[in-house]
Order: C-alpha cells, then structure tokens, then sequence
C-alpha cells in the first residue's frame, strides 16, 4: 500500500449527519439522500468528503464554493495540516477493510494525530460506477508534522 504524506488547506463544507452503522447503509445514504440533495444544489461536481466521527457517526460532505451558503444544512470546515493519504477504489463493502490496513500500516511509521478527523476525498471527477458500485477516493489520516 502506497502512503504518502501531504498538506491539505483547509475547506469550508456543508454536511449532512449520518447516524447508523458503516458500510452499505452509509453508502445507501449517499446514493439516496446526499446525492439527490448535491444534484439540486448544483453541487454534484465539487469537492466531497466523508468524515467519520466514531463508529457510528459520520457526515457526508460537499466543499462550498467562495460566497456560497446553503440555508438549513450545517456548515463547518475541515482543518488543514498534514495528512497520511492512500488511494482507494473498490466497492463500499471493501471500504472498512481498507481503513484498517491504511491506519495500521500508517501507525508503524507515523503519529496520528487525534485532535483531527480521518476522512475519505471524493476529488472533482472522482471515480464512480453506479452500475458496480465501485468508486474512487483517497483515505486520509491526519498526522503530527
């Protein structure tokens, strides 16, 4: 698995709460409820992030173009700093997975940095298959400099 280390800038986002478990019932919240409101929004070509708060918390994200707010849906920002990120694309049932063998093999060489959420990049274009239901991302963990 390639790791590599970056600096990522800080972004303002608008999120929608997710509270269940991981794997295709968040991936079901993306399809039904997120991608529908991002394709209203004219959002469907921007930046989006997947936070994970706990196991059981995590909000699905679109990066805010300059001057835009969206009224009724939480806004926040994603601290920058140094991230530990490796690149992904399988189906959603692989995902967890992946974050397992990324933080693993990225805590062998480098120290997380806890005060920071991990979260999946979905980049302008990213990779998606609504046929297989494979997609792309980069996993990222945020470490200490």
């Amino acid at each position: 698995m390639r790791i590599d280390v970056v600096e990522r800038p800080a972004v303002r986002v608008a999120c929608m709460h997710y509270t269940g478990p991981p794997g295709e019932p968040r991936g079901r919240f993306w399809r039904v409820t997120v991608a529908p409101w991002l394709a209203d929004h004219g959002l469907v070509d921007c930046p989006r992030y997947g936070v994970t708060l706990d196991q059981c918390r995590y909000d699905a994200c679109v990066q805010l173009p300059p001057g835009l707010s969206l009224p009724g849906v939480a806004e926040t920002s994603i601290r920058g700093g140094s991230y530990a990120i490796t690149h992904f694309k399988g189906a959603g049932t692989h995902i967890g997975e992946a974050w397992g063998t990324f933080r693993r093999e990225c805590q062998a060489i480098h120290r997380l940095d806890a005060s920071r959420p991990s979260f999946e990049h979905y980049p302008r274009g990213a990779h998606y298959d609504a046929r297989t239901g494979i997609f792309a991302c980069e996993l990222c963990l945020p470490v200490s400099a």
